[in-house]
C-alpha cells in the first residue's frame, strides 16, 4: 500500500502530499455529516423532547443520509462540466461548514429535528458533490493500476480521525449532551483547514479535460435532467446489470443502517459511547487494515470480479447482525461492526472507483453521476420504508429480527447477482479510457 509520498509516482507526488493532509482535517466537518454518528446522536439527544414516531423517522432517515443526499449527484455534474474541479470541490467545502454550523444551533423540539435533518441532508449532499468529481481528479492526477492504492490512504486516514472523533463525540456527549453545540462549530473550522490544502491541489491535463467537456453536444453533455441518466444504462447494458445488481446490494446495507440507531436504543438500551462504537468506531478502526487487502485484488481484476468476491462480507456480516438482534446478543454487534469495516474498505474503493472500468474518458463523470444518483434512490426508498416496516412488523416487540431478515435477503439476491455476471470476466483489469487520458495529457504519471 503507497502511503509515503516518496512511494508515488513524481508526477503525482504533489497532489499526493496535499491530499493526504486535507485527509487528515476534513473528517472533522465530515463527522457531523456522518449518517451512523449522528443518527445516534439524535436518536438519543431528542428522546423526551419530540414526537417518538417522529424521532424514529428522522432517526431512519439521518442514518442514510450519506446515501440519500446522492440524489443531488446529477446536479452537481451538470453545474461542474467544463468548469475547474477543485475550484468547485472546495466551494462546496465552504457550504458543509455554514450546514455544520446550523446543526450546532438546532432546539430540542419537533421543528429542531426537523431543521437538523435538512441541515444534515443538504450538507452530505455537498459532500456527494466533492465524491463525485473527486474520482474525476484522480483519474487525472494518478496511473491506472496503482489508482486504488494511492488513494486508499486517503480512505485509511479519514476513516481512523472518523473513528477516533466519533469515540470521542460519545464519551463528550455522555458526560454533557450539549457538548455538540461546541464541538461541532469546531470541526468546521478544522474542516477549512483541510479546505485549504484542496485549494492547491492541481488536476493535471485540465485544460484539455474541460475543452473535450464542453466539446460534448447537448445528446452526450450532461443535463439537469435526471432522466437523462437512462440513456447512459440504455447505451451501456453491462453497466445497467452493474448497476441492478448494486442496487439490490447497496438496498438491504442501507435499510440495515436506517435500522441500526433504533435497534441500540430500543433493544439494547445503549448509551452514546455503546452506539457510537457499534455505529462508527469498531467499523472505522477496522476498515484501513482491510483496505490495503481490498486494494490488491482490486487493482487486478474487473469490478465485477470484484464485487463478486466483495459483496459476500456483507452478507455474513448482516447474518450476524440477525442473530445479535434474534438472540439479543449485545457482543455479537461487535462482531457485525467490525464485519462491516472490512466489506466498507472494499466497498469504499469499489464506490469510488469502480465505474471508471466501464466509463470512456469524456462520460467519467456522468457515470458516476448514475452510480451515485441510483444510491440516492436506495437512500429515498430505506429513508421512507426502512422504520415504516419495522414499526408494522411490530418495533420493538420482535420487529427487529424480521426487518434484519428482510434485508439480509435482498443483499444475498445482489451478490449472486455479482457473481452470475462475474463468469467469463476473470482477465486482468485493463481501462482502455486511460490510454486515451494519457495520450491527451502527454502520458502516465
Amino acid at each position: 500500500m503507497l502511503i509515503l509520498p516518496s512511494r508515488v509516482p513524481l508526477m503525482s507526488r504533489q497532489n499526493y502530499r496535499l491530499e493526504f493532509t486535507a485527509a487528515f482535517f476534513m473528517p472533522f466537518l465530515l463527522i457531523v455529516f456522518e449518517g451512523s454518528v449522528i443518527s445516534v446522536l439524535v436518536r438519543i439527544a431528542f428522546e423526551g423532547h419530540v414526537d417518538p414516531k417522529l424521532l424514529n423517522f428522522i432517526t431512519g432517515a439521518v442514518a442514510v443520509v450519506p446515501a440519500l443526499s446522492n440524489l443531488l449527484s446529477f446536479v452537481w455534474v451538470r453545474l461542474s462540466h467544463g468548469v475547474n474541479k477543485v475550484r468547485f470541490v472546495t466551494s462546496l467545502h465552504a457550504v458543509m461548514a455554514a450546514m455544520g454550523l446550523g446543526v450546532a444551533l438546532v432546539p430540542l423540539n419537533d421543528a429542531g429535528l426537523i431543521i437538523l435533518a435538512l441541515l444534515v441532508l443538504f450538507g452530505r449532499a455537498c459532500w456527494s458533490g466533492v465524491t463525485t468529481l473527486r474520482s474525476t481528479i484522480w483519474k487525472q492526477n494518478y496511473p491506472d493500476g496503482s489508482r486504488a492504492k494511492i488513494t486508499g490512504p486517503f480512505a485509511m486516514i479519514t476513516v481512523l480521525m472518523l473513528a477516533g472523533l466519533g469515540y470521542g463525540l460519545g464519551e463528550l456527549m455522555d458526560a454533557d449532551d450539549r457538548a455538540f453545540r461546541v464541538l461541532v462549530p469546531v470541526g468546521c473550522v478544522m474542516g477549512m483547514v483541510g479546505r485549504y490544502f484542496w485549494t492547491r491541489i492541481r488536476v493535471r491535463g485540465e485544460a484539455a479535460m474541460l475543452l473535450g467537456e464542453k466539446a460534448a453536444d447537448r445528446k452526450e453533455g450532461p443535463s439537469f435532467n435526471p432522466v437523462r441518466m437512462i440513456d447512459v444504462l440504455l447505451k451501456d447494458r453491462s453497466y445497467a446489470a452493474f448497476m441492478l445488481c448494486q442496487f439490490l446490494l447497496g438496498m438491504g446495507n442501507i435499510l440495515a443502517m436506517t435500522l441500526l440507531a433504533i435497534l441500540l436504543r430500543e433493544i439494547f438500551s445503549a448509551d452514546y459511547n455503546q452506539g457510537m462504537l457499534v455505529s462508527t468506531v469498531i467499523t472505522f478502526v477496522v476498515m484501513p487494515f482491510a483496505i490495503p487487502l481490498w486494494a490488491k485484488l482490486f487493482d487486478k481484476v474487473h469490478i465485477v470480479k470484484f464485487r463478486a468476491i466483495h459483496s459476500w462480507v456483507f452478507v455474513v456480516g448482516l447474518t450476524v447482525l440477525l442473530i445479535a438482534v434474534h438472540t439479543e446478543t449485545f457482543w455479537l454487534l461487535f462482531v457485525f461492526s467490525a464485519l462491516k469495516g472490512i466489506a466498507f474498505g472494499g466497498g469504499v474503493l469499489g464506490w469510488t472507483l469502480g465505474h471508471l472500468d466501464f466509463a470512456p474518458p469524456e462520460k467519467v463523470n456522468q457515470y458516476m453521476g448514475v452510480h451515485v444518483t441510483l444510491t440516492g434512490v436506495r437512500g429515498l426508498l430505506a429513508a421512507t420504508l426502512g422504520v415504516q416496516v419495522y414499526e408494522w412488523l411490530g418495533g420493538a416487540e420482535g420487529g427487529g429480527g424480521p426487518a434484519v431478515g428482510i434485508c439480509l435477503a435482498l443483499t444475498t439476491i445482489g451478490a449472486i447477482g455479482f457473481v452470475m455476471m462475474s463468469r467469463g470476466m476473470d482477465k486482468p483489469r485493463h481501462d482502455p479510457a486511460e490510454d486515451e487520458v494519457a495520450n491527451v495529457t502527454g502520458g502516465g504519471s
